[in-house]
């Protein structure tokens, strides 16, 4: 089959009219086709989330300012709305940008991330207030990567994760939902055997290090307040739709490789303490407040 110019010189004119109708900064900066690949197995979605995502995080769309509006990215990318409101709505989600009526999407100032310095499971917190650490295994599945391991895991969408859900408790209360994913690759051998109730062995950190040879040295982490979804709710006996904290880590080991990517929703458990605009500390006191 030949090469039909024609067609290629007519989508070159249809990219540039788009170009001539778009003028946020922010996408004029850019290759609009080195950011959306059409014949890639990554849904499109997702590819305009990462580069709104990482537009955020680098300062090319600043907090307080607008994103591109729908109209923008359908004529800059050549997508239709549907794939941008599925991206814009994951965003939002996440609590990195808002929409205001008449205004447009609004980028909002990013959640309080801490570069860990050590690394201290919730078991070991727990022991050092002098209480009873537990755990319950709700699930242990192994599935495809999902969107957000792809990111944070630096997986490819057939890569396969492990799915584990947890509640962890406190003197048999329950304080905290876990769900941790873990690539299947990095971790071969992993069973749901491996996690008990009680015991050392109810920590994640100490299953990987101890039992199968992982050496963990650093994590990032990130806070934010969220609410519950009445199937989480139940499982920590709060109301639907309950305020929580979700604090989302990811574990880093000694080959810089990402081993664990975690969502952990807490019902009292941390308190931030802040001084100006710095945080102080992290008080993991462990009753509710």
């Amino acid at each position: 089959m030949g090469i039909n110019i024609n067609s290629i010189r007519q989508s070159m004119k249809r990219a540039d009219e788009s170009a001539n109708k778009v003028t946020h900064p922010g996408l004029l900066s850019v290759d609009p086709y080195t950011i959306i690949d059409k014949a890639s197995p990554v849904p499109l979605h997702h590819q305009l989330e990462q580069f709104l995502r990482q537009g955020i995080e680098s300062g090319l769309f600043p907090p307080q300012e607008t994103l591109p509006t729908e109209f923008e990215l359908q004529e800059y990318f050549g997508l239709s709305r549907t794939p941008i409101r599925q991206a814009i709505a994951k965003l939002t989600a996440e609590g990195l940008v808002t929409r205001r009526r008449s205004q447009g999407t609004i980028v909002l100032p990013r959640p309080f991330e801490e570069h860990l310095r050590q690394l201290t499971p919730f078991t070991e917190e727990v022991r050092r207030k002098g209480r009873t650490p537990g755990a319950r295994l709700i699930e242990f599945l192994v599935q495809k990567a999902e969107v957000d391991d792809l990111e944070y895991l630096n997986l490819e969408p057939r890569d396969k994760i492990y799915h584990i859900q947890r509640v962890r408790t406190i003197d048999e209360e329950p304080v905290g939902l876990i769900i941790s994913h873990i690539p299947v690759a990095i971790v071969p051998n992993l069973q749901a055997g491996d996690f008990t109730e009680s015991g050392d062995q109810q920590s994640i950190y100490n299953v990987l290090e101890v039992v199968h040879g992982i050496k963990l040295v650093r994590a990032t982490e990130t806070f934010k307040a969220v609410n519950l979804s009445p199937e989480q709710a139940k499982l920590l006996n709060l109301p639907p739709q309950s305020a929580v904290l979700l604090r989302s880590r990811v574990t880093y080991d000694n080959q810089s490789r990402a081993v664990a990517y975690e969502n952990g929703f807490y019902r009292g458990l941390y308190r931030l303490e802040w001084q100006g605009r710095e945080v102080s500390s992290i008080d993991t006191s462990l009753t509710e407040e």
